[in-house]
């Protein structure tokens, strides 16, 4: 079966279909919506899935447009998952020439900034979202969650240099979809 791409937004599965058309590669790419609801709604696949989308760092040393891949997914109405596939996929990754780091990613249903950033840092993650954790809750195959990261604790998302951080992280995601649909999962 070959890979399903799930992008929370548009503009991240728009990316991801152009680097699939430009590099070949047979995955499909659908774009879910952003946030817990519109994640929910999402059938599960039966076949191996990867969310590509941006996220955002919550520990140091981690910096804009370096690439995360979550080693499990949770949120706080979410168990655990794990995700064995997560070192094949960042070596893979790497080996592309991706400045990749790997950890838990937590889930959460608005941005975090500040205090919640400490939080979630505090009990383990090294990068957020707001979908991940609700498109794999159901799913039962091989799965990888990929994020290029947009923001830090040091670098906030709402800056002036926001609009730059995120046009940097959607090249790289056209970049690392062909990469992630060679893979086998």
């Amino acid at each position: 079966m070959s890979l399903v791409v799930l992008c929370p937004l548009a503009m991240e599965a728009r990316a991801a279909r152009r680097g699939i058309r430009r590099h070949g590669g047979g995955a499909k790419v659908l774009c879910t919506g952003m946030g817990p609801k519109r994640s929910r709604r999402v059938e599960p696949h039966r076949g191996p899935v990867a969310v590509v989308g941006m996220g955002g760092a919550v520990v140091d040393g981690i910096e804009p447009g370096d690439v995360v891949v979550a080693t499990e997914v949770s949120a706080d109405d979410v168990s655990p998952i794990g995700l064995p596939q997560s070192e094949a996929v960042a070596k893979g990754l790497q080996s592309a020439g991706f400045t990749v780091h790997t950890g838990p990613v937590a889930s959460v249903s608005e941005l975090a900034v500040g205090a919640r950033r400490q939080e979630l840092a505090s009990r383990g993650a090294v990068a957020v979202d707001m979908e991940s954790a609700w498109l794999l809750e159901h799913h039962r195959g091989p799965a990888a969650v990929v994020r290029v990261v947009t923001d830090t604790p040091s670098h906030e998302l709402r800056s002036l240099v926001a609009p730059a951080r995120i046009y940097r992280a959607l090249r790289t995601i056209r970049r690392l979809t062909p990469v992630l649909s060679e893979e086998d999962f």
